[in-house]
């Protein structure tokens, strides 16, 4: 189990994170829009963000005491890989070193979503497409048979197809993971995942994937929320299917300011 306790963190005086609360175990889905914090949630876990008040513990144990623990945590944030000038081949046999996993299984996911090994011969991680680098950290996080796999926006910058062989593969994995995102179709491909909402540095949740799929969302406070959501420009509320905007048809949670705004 991964736990956030009262946490504030950030980047030098910005914090990022507003005194969260929450713990993720099993399989955890954190959804909001771009710049809400989702990306700092996991950089606080392998601790690349300073925590400034309130503990973060992995398995009761805190982040700095299980720091280059192999076999517990392992993230596609790409942080966490470029520090190598080593072609993409390499980079992965070397983390699969690291990391004590087959580098075969990495190999297995890249050439299935469309990046073949010769093509990672010939190119460094930063002279790959945007896609490509994606899918080289996700396939990397998800090859190394962590106890807890941190996915960060995995779906970004892959075409439809793509994407759903990837949720196909998310969710075969026998892991812990908390994975985030702004796109809202992922939640008709999740059985029995735990979601939480990110908004503003806040977290709100967590609710089952199931009482999403037909959950719709309004702009207000209403009585029969599941789940309210306080933001700068006013409240918003889930509700488990009626009035408002289905939450699936949004594509994506930035969808929610343009709704607050009209």
């Amino acid at each position: 189990m991964i736990e956030f306790k009262e946490v504030i963190a950030g980047y030098g005086r910005e914090h990022v994170l507003k005194g969260i609360s929450c713990s993720f175990r099993g399989k955890s889905l954190v959804l909001g829009p771009n710049g809400s914090g989702k990306t700092t949630i996991l950089k606080t876990i392998v601790g690349l963000v300073k925590i400034i008040s309130g503990t973060v513990r992995i398995n009761e144990k805190s982040v700095e005491e299980i720091m280059s623990t192999s076999g517990l945590v392992a993230t596609n944030l790409e942080d966490v890989y470029k520090l190598l000038s080593l072609d993409s081949f390499s980079l992965v046999k070397l983390y699969a070193d690291l990391m004590d996993f087959d580098p075969e299984d990495a190999f297995n996911i890249t050439e299935g979503l469309g990046v073949t090994r010769e093509y990672l011969k010939k190119r460094k991680l930063h002279e790959l497409s945007a896609g490509q680098r994606k899918i080289v950290c996700n396939a990397m996080a998800i090859a190394s048979k962590s106890e807890h796999v941190l996915l960060d926006e995995p779906f970004e910058q892959l075409d439809p197809a793509r994407k759903t062989k990837l949720l196909s593969i998310i969710n075969d994995i026998n892991a812990n993971i908390v994975l985030n995102t702004h796109e809202t179709w992922i939640i008709n491909g999740l059985e029995n995942w735990s979601v939480y909402f990110m908004f503003e540095g806040r977290i709100y949740g967590p609710i089952t994937s199931e009482d999403l799929k037909n959950a719709s969302i309004v702009v207000g406070k209403h009585e029969e929320a599941i789940l309210t959501i306080e933001t700068s420009r006013g409240p918003i509320s889930l509700i488990k299917e009626g009035e408002g905007r289905s939450l699936t048809d949004l594509i994506s949670l930035d969808k929610v300011y343009e709704a607050l705004l009209s």
